[in-house]
């Protein structure tokens, strides 16, 4: 009886994740309201790795990888537009929007620098996309990432106080925001993206080490045919791990800056709406010089972000410093985006190809 609410409880995480999301994010905000949330621990970073990143890590095809060396001029073209472009867009979105609110800032740079993740190859496949390319595209991604990530946005924190627009009375946004975790001083090594290697070594490459044994010994022992039945089920284990986390998240006592300055959240939401629509449209505009199974991998390999391992990497940078836990707010906000848009992707390559969508 107990597996039955279990499975049940599983299956309606993932049918209706948005509205598990948006109690969750209730659920947490009302714990600070009312019995004034509790302080971060290093402990909850733990969590997120086991329950959240690894689970979503399973399902990934590893077999495909030997197809990849075929795909690498698109997955090449792939890497310009995730650590390029989408960068770029975001930069230009946050100095425009974000520039007095540097932590929402990071919180969007740290989504554009993430591309890929169990939702690119759950829609790349209900979009009969071609998967070796996927799988290619996301791992290729997932490792540039590791080492494009520390270096890009340390020095993105570095090169933001040179903007006029977000330093007042010679004071530094980035000192003041993040409270001395991260610095200003250009060039004097105070910023090292040693801060940012560790968390994504354990929260993406560990996780990532550790799914590949899990799958290669499920298959080794109970085989193919029954790893791909219970395959999805890492997904939905990795849904709740999600919800669980942004409820913990959420009840954090440094939220409480979000019942102070509400504003902050409609604030954060057009940028990333902005983002998100620039990022679509250049995947449909590139869409229609590539309109085959390739090309729609293409697109969900650099539209769609890993907004859970963003989530994952803004849990380590609050575990530093609590004042970062806004963060949390623009990444929440992506899956409302995401999750929709994803769904008029698929129907919008159902019609323009011959593939099915539900």
């Amino acid at each position: 009886m107990l597996k039955f609410y279990a499975i049940k409880l599983l299956d309606s995480i993932g049918q209706k994740l948005i509205w598990w999301i948006f109690f969750a994010v209730i659920f947490g905000l009302v714990s600070v309201k009312m019995f004034g949330g509790f302080a971060f621990s290093s402990i909850i970073c733990l969590f997120a790795a086991l329950v959240m990143i690894y689970p979503s890590l399973v399902p990934l095809q590893f077999d495909k990888l030997k197809y990849a060396h075929k795909n690498v001029g698109i997955i090449s073209f792939s890497l310009f537009l995730n650590f390029i472009i989408a960068p770029l867009i975001a930069f230009i979105v946050g100095y425009i929007f974000l520039g007095d609110n540097i932590p929402m800032w990071i919180g969007l740079m740290l989504i554009s620098f993430l591309p890929g993740g169990g939702m690119a190859t759950t829609w790349a496949l209900k979009s009969k996309a071609d998967m070796p390319t996927v799988v290619g595209i996301i791992f290729a991604n997932l490792m540039a990432a590791v080492f494009i990530v520390p270096a890009a946005l340390s020095f993105m924190l570095q090169k933001l106080p040179k903007i006029e627009k977000i330093v007042e009375n010679g004071s530094c946004a980035v000192d003041n925001a993040t409270k001395g975790t991260l610095s200003c001083l250009s060039g004097s090594g105070d910023i090292s993206p040693m801060k940012i290697i560790v968390p994504i070594i354990f929260i993406v490459v560990f996780p990532l080490v550790l799914a590949y044994f899990t799958q290669r010994i499920l298959i080794k022992n109970k085989g193919v045919i029954y790893f791909e039945r219970i395959k999805p089920m890492f997904i939905k284990i990795s849904n709740l791990g999600l919800v669980a986390v942004l409820a913990i998240l959420m009840g954090l006592k440094s939220n409480e800056v979000i019942f102070i300055h509400p504003e902050m959240i409609f604030s954060s939401l057009l940028p990333l709406i902005i983002f998100y629509f620039v990022q679509l449209a250049l995947g449909l505009f590139i869409y229609k010089f590539y309109p085959n199974e390739k090309g729609r991998a293409l697109v969900w390999g650099t539209y769609l972000r890993y907004i859970t391992l963003a989530l994952g990497l803004a849990t380590s940078l609050i575990y530093q410093d609590g004042s970062l836990s806004v963060i949390i707010i623009i990444i929440i906000l992506a899956y409302f985006i995401q999750i929709p848009s994803s769904f008029w992707l698929a129907r919008y390559f159902a019609r323009h190809s011959d593939a099915k969508t539900f």
